[in-house]
């Protein structure tokens, strides 16, 4: 037990980013610690460290954020709808999104869903207690709408950012998606 603890802490979703960035980082402070050759050969190690660390940035920012905005949209859509009701945002496409491009589907309908479910609490349920209860039912019917009105786009809107911030990390790191899709095969079998 004691000799696996470091991968307990390592692997740990608040430190994950923060180790994948521990390499490339000391990579970096070598190159600029140790200099190496000539004044070429220094810039070229000092280029290629700093490109190192800021792809490997890049990747755990965009893992990082889909993982964050998508936990933020599911608690925006959980805190926004009544119990017993079910989600109005989209379930995730089966197949993981191998580019930028593939989650525009998915994107479009997130957000059309928060506006959907917006319109209909701000618009259409006042304006059916208007037809039956007059104007006070209409103005209450309104007001109960507008907390729901605000938050279910922004779910959305979560929601789509989330899955672009995958199709994007996957468009540049495809070892990754292949990882995810062979993951999901064995779910599945």
């Amino acid at each position: 037990c004691a000799t696996q603890a470091h991968k307990f802490f390592t692997r740990a979703a608040p430190f994950q980013p923060l180790s994948n960035l521990g390499d490339p980082l000391a990579d970096l402070a070598m190159v600029l610690v140790v200099p190496e050759g000539g004044v070429t050969n220094y810039i070229k190690s000092i280029v290629g460290g700093t490109t190192n660390f800021a792809g490997k940035f890049l990747l755990e920012a965009l893992s990082t954020s889909a993982k964050i905005t998508r936990f933020a949209a599911n608690q925006l859509n959980t805190k926004a709808l009544p119990s017993g009701r079910k989600s109005s945002l989209p379930r995730r496409p089966r197949n993981v999104p191998r580019h930028a491009g593939d989650t525009a589907g998915h994107a479009y309908e997130s957000v059309a869903r928060g506006l959907r479910e917006a319109n209909y609490k701000i618009v259409t349920v006042p304006l059916r207690e208007y037809q039956h209860h007059g104007a006070g039912g209409a103005a209450r019917s309104a007001l109960k709408g507008i907390p729901i009105g605000v938050i279910a786009p922004i779910a959305g809107a979560s929601e789509a950012l989330s899955y672009t911030l995958l199709g994007l990390r996957n468009q540049l790191r495809p070892d990754i998606r292949k990882e995810e899709e062979a993951s999901l095969r064995g779910l599945q079998d």
